[in-house]
């Protein structure tokens, strides 16, 4: 287990790949699942007028889709069999990723300075997971690094259109 969580961290530092990964479906399905658990408690942090169900079904549905057009990707270039160790890989370097950042969330959700302390946090999960998921994308699609920071950029785009059709707008909000 202890190794495991190395690994994990090893990717969230770019010192190591998916195929450093076991192929074991259990593990992705761990690490999906601690993501749901994990990002439902950070969203419940941003979005507290949603309820705890909401997140979860809204966060579930975003990785199910997130996590399908990766395994998709890799099925047409002709790299499926890559696909249970780059799904881990994107699952847990996320939950590490937002294990890492969560104390700051709680602090600026306290904070006075908010607004200010809130980009921050938010460039700084920006940009650490594009580094990481270029990481993961040069390593299982075996590609140049820039065109893996291409992919992960157009991921992170297309990541935010999905949420922006799952999280209901503000107005519906304060209509029910």
């Amino acid at each position: 287990m202890l190794h495991l969580i190395k690994v994990f961290w090893d990717i969230c530092r770019l010192r190591a790949g998916p195929q450093d990964l076991p192929k074991e479906q259990y593990l992705l399905v761990a690490t999906i699942l601690a993501g749901i658990i994990v990002d439902s408690f950070a969203s419940s942090i941003l979005m507290p007028n949603l309820s705890g169900l909401e997140l979860v079904k809204i966060i579930t549905v975003y990785n199910i889709i997130l996590l399908t057009v990766v395994y998709l990707l890799l099925r047409v270039v002709g790299y499926p069999f890559r696909g249970i160790q780059t799904l881990t890989a994107f699952a847990g370097a996320g939950v590490f990723i937002a294990l890492v950042l969560l104390p700051g969330l709680l602090i600026i959700n306290s904070a006075e300075e908010q607004a200010r302390s809130f980009v921050f946090y938010i460039l700084a999960d920006t940009f650490w997971r594009i580094a990481v998921n270029s990481h993961i994308f040069r390593h299982a699609f075996s590609i140049s690094l820039l065109l893996a920071m291409i992919l992960s950029v157009s991921y992170f785009i297309f990541g935010l259109f999905v949420a922006d059709l799952l999280i209901p707008a503000q107005n519906e909000l304060s209509s029910q």
